[in-house]
């Protein structure tokens, strides 16, 4: 939810021409672009690790088992 939210965030500013940013470079590239890129760096790597996991344990759980006789 977090990653959509900061997809529609990102795109409906620059469909509107980035016009509510300020132009200035500091403020564009540090606050706009840097603190609110977090947003998504964040949430993506947790995703990433979480489908790391779940690969590992899918594999773990598919893996053949031995009978003991």
């Amino acid at each position: 939810g977090q990653l959509y939210g900061d997809v529609l965030y990102f795109a409906t500013e620059a469909q509107a021409g980035w016009s509510h940013s300020d132009p200035r470079p500091l403020y564009f590239w540090g606050y706009f672009v840097g603190l609110n890129g977090l947003w998504v760096l964040v949430p993506g790597l947790l995703l990433l690790d979480a489908c790391h996991q779940l690969a590992i344990a899918q594999r773990g759980h598919d893996r053949p088992r031995h009978k003991a006789h």
